[in-house]
């Protein structure tokens, strides 16, 4: 069973945070805030060891060009290997979290202090729907000052929607309308263009783990309905419902790789990986590969 997009998340726990007030606060919201950083500091080193170490995998076989990179919505960077950040001289990290800055800076003091890599920090938000829903184009400010950054999106696209319920019944993901999630997501990969980005984020969650996932290659595309059939057992059970984060529409002509991250005890995300790298400079041809 897979609860509607519009539905909020499992009573079991949350994402990036537990479910609950989906105001944009910069103190607790659903994608971050105190809560997140204390339990990250409880359970990174043992329950989401699996996890990490699986993204930091997947990391290291992205090899962008670009020397400078934007990290959106990394938190403290509890997900993120410090050492794979040394690749770049200048890195951009946009979040809204008050308490991530501090976080970050501490989880990644020895890269820093070595003085070959420089850190800023955004807090402006770009990414929250408005009184009209989802606008890509104050992501598209935040690019068009950053632009020979490769960006990498941190287990941040499939928290979005639960900033905002813009989900009308009586239309498809066949047409979704201006500000919609989904018509949002589907304008990302234009508005980011030649440059090269990588995504890990939900595309899954439950109660329940998924099972029979080949975390040692990518595969292709799947639906939501595919990746539920063919990794998770039937039920018509409620307090096993899965709830859908409403990302299966990022670059579908993209192989993608799948991690199990136990978030909290007996709540588990299917998270999806996704990369695309650009051409060096000088190169010509397609640049998206």
């Amino acid at each position: 069973m897979i609860r509607p997009p519009s539905s909020a998340p499992p009573p079991t726990g949350g994402t990036s945070a537990e479910p609950g007030d989906a105001a944009t606060s910069r103190w607790d919201n659903p994608t971050g805030g105190f809560g997140y950083h204390l339990r990250a500091l409880l359970r990174r080193g043992r329950l989401w060891a699996p996890f990490v170490h699986n993204i930091a995998r997947w990391l290291a076989a992205w090899s962008p060009p670009e020397t400078e990179l934007l990290l959106i919505g990394p938190s403290g960077g509890h997900c993120l290997d410090p050492a794979y950040l040394a690749r770049f001289s200048r890195i951009t990290a946009v979040d809204i979290d008050p308490f991530a800055p501090w976080v970050f800076r501490w989880r990644a003091r020895r890269l820093l202090r070595t003085g070959r890599t420089r850190l800023t920090w955004d807090a402006h938000d770009y990414l929250s729907p408005g009184p009209q829903g989802f606008s890509i184009e104050p992501f598209r400010a935040l690019l068009a000052a950053h632009p020979d950054a490769a960006v990498l999106f941190c287990n941040l696209l499939g928290q979005l929607p639960i900033l905002g319920d813009d989900r009308a019944p009586e239309y498809t993901d066949a047409s979704p309308p201006p500000g919609s999630y989904e018509h949002w997501l589907r304008a990302l990969p234009d508005a980011l263009g030649d440059r090269s980005w990588a995504s890990f984020h939900d595309r899954v969650s439950g109660p329940v783990c998924p099972h029979g996932l080949d975390d040692q290659r990518p595969a292709p595309w799947s639906s939501t309905e595919d990746l539920v059939r063919l990794h998770y057992p039937p039920t018509d059970d409620p307090a096993l419902a899965l709830f859908d984060h409403r990302t299966d529409g990022l670059r579908r002509d993209v192989a993608r790789w799948h991690f199990v991250w136990e978030l909290a005890p007996g709540l588990f995300h299917l998270i999806e990986a996704l990369s695309v790298q650009s051409a060096p400079r000088g190169a010509t041809g397609d640049r998206r590969r």
